[in-house]
C-alpha cells in the first residue's frame, strides 16, 4: 500500500511494461515462449526502476492503471444499456479515463495513490481467485466486453468471485487511510533542495561555533602559560597581605584589569594549584592559624 511507496511504484511500472511487451511479442511471434517471457521481464524491470526512481512517472502510471480499471468496470456495467458498435469507442473511453486519472493523481497524490493501489490490488486478488476456481472465466467475459463481442452471461458464483474486487477496494482504502498510511507522506522520504540547504547551513554554523570555542580555549591557555595562573597570583597576594595585614578584607589585584574582593575565610581555605606547587620552593610557607585560646572560668 501507500506505506511501501517505492515498492508500489516499482510494481506498477513492472506490471504495465511486462504485460504490454509480452502481448506485443505474442502478436509478432518472433521468439519462443521462454524468449517472450525473458524479454517481457527485462522490460518490466527496467521500466519498474524508472517508475521507482522518478516519482512523477510512477504517480502517472499509478493513475493510468486506476483509470484503466475504472474504465473497464464502467464499460462492463454500461453494457446492459449500451452495446458499442466497434472497438474504437471502447479504446477512446479507456484512454480518456486513464489520462484523466493520471493527471488527477499528479495533483492529489496521496488520496488517489491510496485509491489506485486498493483498486489494483483488489483486481489482482479477484483475477487470482478466478484463475484457481474458474480458469479466468470472468477475465474472458471482460475481454469480450472490450472487444464488443457477445458471450454467455456468468452464473451467480462467478459474480461472487467478481464481488471480491469492490470488497477489497473498500478494505484496502480504509486500511491505508486509517492505519498504514496515517501520518506518512511520500514526499517526506525524499528531502527537498530547501531542506538540504537548511541542513547544510546548520552543519556549517555548528562547525563555526565549535571552531570559535576551540579558539577561545586556545587563547585562554596561551594567556595562562604566558602570564601565569591568575588564581595562584591572587592566592600569593592574599598570603602576603596576611603577613602584612592592612584591613579586614583582602583586596586582590592581578595582571588583569579585574579586582576581586575575597573574605579572609576563602583566602585561608583556597586550595593550591599546580602552578603554586611549582612556586612553592621560592615562597615562604604560610603561617598556620593560631588555635583559639580557652579561658578557664571558676564558679564560686
Amino acid at each position: 500500500g501507500y506505506r511501501c511507496f517505492k515498492a508500489v511504484m516499482f510494481l506498477t511500472g513492472f506490471i504495465f511494461a511486462s504485460v504490454v511487451v509480452y502481448l506485443i511479442c505474442l502478436s509478432e511471434d518472433l521468439l519462443p515462449l521462454v524468449g517472450n517471457a525473458g524479454v517481457a521481464l527485462g522490460a518490466g524491470v527496467m521500466f519498474g526502476l524508472i517508475t521507482m526512481l522518478v516519482q512523477y512517472v510512477g504517480l502517472f502510471m499509478t493513475g493510468l492503471h486506476t483509470g484503466l480499471f475504472l474504465g473497464v468496470a464502467g464499460i462492463a456495467i454500461a453494457y446492459n444499456w449500451w452495446v458499442p458498435s466497434s472497438v474504437w469507442p471502447v479504446v477512446g473511453i479507456l484512454l480518456a479515463a486513464g489520462l484523466l486519472l493520471a493527471i488527477m493523481t499528479l495533483y492529489f497524490q496521496k488520496g488517489l495513490t491510496i485509491l489506485g493501489t486498493a483498486i489494483s490490488g483488489g483486481a489482482i486478488m479477484s483475477a487470482t481467485l478466478d484463475y484457481f476456481i474458474e480458469k479466468f472465466l470472468m477475465v474472458h467475459w471482460f475481454e469480450d466486453r472490450l472487444k464488443a463481442v457477445d458471450s454467455e452471461r456468468p452464473c451467480w458464483f462467478s459474480w461472487m468471485i467478481l464481488g471480491v474486487w469492490p470488497f477489497m477496494v473498500v478494505v484496502g482504502s480504509l486500511t491505508q487511510w486509517r492505519i498504514t498510511g496515517r501520518g506518512i507522506y511520500h514526499q517526506q522520504l525524499v528531502p527537498s533542495k530547501k531542506s538540504r540547504s537548511v541542513n547544510l547551513q546548520r552543519m556549517r554554523s555548528r562547525e563555526a561555533r565549535a571552531e570559535m570555542r576551540q579558539k577561545k580555549y586556545r587563547y585562554l591557555y596561551q594567556v595562562r602559560t604566558a602570564h601565569g595562573d591568575i588564581i595562584s597570583q591572587e592566592y600569593i597576594q592574599s598570603l602576603q597581605r596576611k603577613a602584612y595585614p592592612t584591613g579586614d578584607n583582602g583586596t586582590l589585584q592581578s595582571d588583569s584589569t579585574h579586582t576581586t574582593m575575597l573574605p579572609p575565610e576563602q583566602t585561608q581555605l583556597a586550595p593550591l594549584t599546580e602552578s603554586e606547587d611549582e612556586m612553592g620552593g621560592s615562597l615562604p610557607p604560610p603561617t598556620p592559624p593560631e588555635p583559639p585560646r580557652l579561658t578557664r572560668v571558676t564558679m564560686h
